[in-house]
């Protein structure tokens, strides 16, 4: 009984003991499952296994979780989930580069924001770039910093603040790969807090 009472006062504290020990590629995915990562029409458990399985359990959690931000690896490319994004941060190649950040920042809501007619203009020579688009019924123009191929970061602030006028319930998260890419999400402080403790992947808020 004791136990029991100590257990009950550790889950009320964000404790959770639920995480599987060396868990495996099927329990890893029932885990993403029930955290409500649901794979996309055309894709299937197949397109997640594109690395060995052994890497799956060299890191738990975090290989699969990156893994479901990316696309099918054949046309017509589509996400493996709309519950995150696996960014390549080094992805400005052209005009269009961030009217596809833009999208995969929109898709990734789920419904909850939408950005509107949106346009860009990217010359890596000029070294000039900009995004305008319409979002919560305001029109935005924002002039990007250009450093060849690299992402200009403040991109992403600038939008976690307009979250944050409209008070939008979601934020974003962001998780660090270690590289130079970055899985970034859209949850709520409940949702965030369960794939934490059920995970143990350290995903912050994008700031």
């Amino acid at each position: 009984m004791k136990k029991l009472i100590f257990m009950g006062i550790l889950s009320l504290f964000g404790f959770n003991n639920s995480i599987p020990k060396n868990p495996t590629f099927e329990q890893q995915l029932e885990v993403f499952k029930e955290l409500g990562f649901e794979l996309n029409n055309g894709t299937n458990k197949s397109d997640i296994e594109r690395w060995e399985k052994q890497e799956f359990l060299d890191e738990p959690f975090t290989l699969m979780y990156i893994t479901l931000g990316q696309t099918i690896e054949r046309e017509p490319w589509t996400p493996l989930t709309n519950k995150c994004w696996d960014f390549d941060t080094e992805a400005i190649e052209d005009h269009g580069s961030y009217i596809e950040i833009f999208e995969n920042l929109e898709r990734i809501t789920r419904g909850k924001l939408k950005f509107e007619n949106v346009k860009d203009y990217v010359n890596i020579e000029e070294g000039k770039a900009w995004v305008s688009f319409t979002f919560s019924g305001k029109d935005y123009k924002w002039n990007l910093e250009v450093d060849d191929d690299w992402v200009d970061t403040d991109l992403f602030s600038k939008v976690v603040e307009l979250t944050e006028k409209v008070k939008s319930k979601g934020r974003y998260t962001y998780f660090d790969t270690g590289g130079q890419n970055a899985v970034i999400g859209f949850e709520t402080e409940k949702s965030l807090k369960e794939i934490k403790n059920r995970t143990s992947l350290k995903i912050e808020w994008l700031e």
